[in-house]
């Protein structure tokens, strides 16, 4: 997958997570893209350079039979918080997701079906 950057200009209340959420990035990716940063402080009209990901969601085309609802990945999600957002077994949240080969490669803005829970 290709990266590009997006210049981004700080702005009064700005601080690195909510500039993540808001490019469906972790905070560690921004970081990452901005090594010139030694703390978490952040003056307005610095500039940062934000990662743009080049790909295209991950979207299911049918639901399986177990679906409950779709969920979006926010930045900072994994496959196993989410399956403890929604209280699922990670095996069942990766099986009603054949649409992302390898889970653990989710991304912002990829689309997951959530199971039902499995009653024990």
């Amino acid at each position: 997958m290709s990266v590009n950057f997006k210049k981004y200009t700080i702005r009064p209340g700005d601080t690195l997570c909510s500039i993540a959420k808001e490019f469906m990035i972790t905070k560690e990716e921004l970081l990452a893209a901005n090594p010139h940063l030694t703390d978490n402080k952040l003056s307005p009209k610095d500039i940062l350079w934000v990662p743009e990901k080049r790909s295209k969601p991950r979207i299911p085309e049918d639901n399986p039979p177990t679906f409950e609802k779709r969920y979006t990945v926010k930045g900072g999600d994994t496959a196993y918080s989410i399956a403890q957002k929604f209280n699922v077994d990670l095996d069942y949240l990766i099986k009603a997701n054949p649409h992302i080969p390898g889970i653990s490669s989710i991304e912002p803005g990829d689309i997951l079906c959530v199971p039902k829970r499995e009653e024990k």
